[in-house]
């Protein structure tokens, strides 16, 4: 059985990935609302969390973060949707990984 592993990669070291047991437009469409619902849900984490005396400055930085993120994200959603891949440069990019996984029908006991 084939499962795909869908992965924004936001820069270096940043990337989130969810699984779909296919993939087709819907469900890539489906990754992208989920990313966008995502960038939402750290920025309002961050709000609710930090405990810095530069909790201000730092929320206007991490929001202007989100901001470029909700525009990578704009940039390649046609392609992505289109062909499971999308680069923006080469540390922002969507992508499909498919991986072999067993299907177990009855236990092997």
């Amino acid at each position: 059985m084939k499962v795909y592993e869908m992965i924004f990669h936001k820069g270096t070291y940043e990337q989130t990935r969810l699984f779909y047991i296919q993939n087709n437009k819907a469900s890539r469409q489906h990754f992208i609302e989920n990313m966008r619902l995502e960038l939402e849900q750290e920025l309002k984490d961050f709000n609710l969390n930090c405990k810095s005396k530069y909790k201000h400055d730092l929320f206007a930085l991490y929001k202007k973060v989100q901001k470029e993120s909700h525009l990578h994200l704009d940039a390649m959603e046609d392609e992505f949707i289109q062909n499971s891949k999308a680069i923006f440069d080469q540390c922002i990019c969507l992508i499909v990984k498919s991986h072999e996984v067993l299907h177990v029908v009855k236990p092997l006991i």
